[in-house]
């Protein structure tokens, strides 16, 4: 069958069935085709995600660079953080317990929905930034057993990790950016 015949008014007229089913499944491929113009939001998070991870780490290797290259004697300055895990997202909950006969404990928990502009969402209550594993620095005053005490005082303390965690290392002459 051509495309003409089935658009012709006398085969509509006899043949409805068909005509329906022929015009239900144009619907469905401009559908399929229409869907793929739309992002997907499971997409979208993934990418999100990855663009929340990707600017902490940046801001807070910049951050830190600044403040080191205050430091006396460290000068110019890069840094490169290890992150062990993503960001975490904790969600209010409604905790009921009751005690049972034997003295056990039950608890139950349900999470906190409350309706937004984009649907029903759980209630945040905070985001815990992702935890840090290691610092690299890098400097041109990283060769001094001074200057590598401070910045091991100034980066444990601000990032609150040990100093067995963070390396120091001088930058070389041909070193940066």
């Amino acid at each position: 069958m051509n495309i003409k015949k089935l658009l012709s008014a006398d085969f509509i007229k006899t043949n409805k069935k068909t005509f329906v089913c022929f015009i239900a499944g144009l619907l469905g491929i401009f559908l399929i085709f229409a869907s793929e113009m739309f992002p997907n939001t499971a997409k979208k998070n993934n990418d999100s995600e990855k663009n929340t991870y990707s600017s902490y780490s940046n801001e807070t290797e910049e951050k830190l660079a600044d403040i080191i290259s205050k430091v006396e004697g460290a000068g110019k300055t890069e840094v490169f953080l290890t992150i062990e895990e993503s960001e975490e997202y904790v969600y209010a909950q409604n905790v009921s317990s009751d005690k049972d006969e034997g003295s056990k404990v039950n608890e139950e928990k349900e999470y906190v929905i409350v309706d937004g502009n984009s649907g029903k969402n759980g209630l945040l209550v905070k985001t815990v930034n992702p935890k840090i594993r290691g610092v690299a620095i890098v400097c041109e005053g990283g060769d001094d057993p001074a200057v590598q005490q401070r910045i091991y005082s100034c980066v444990s303390a601000s990032l609150g990790i040990s100093t067995a965690r963070i390396s120091i290392s001088k930058m070389t002459s041909t070193g940066g950016k």
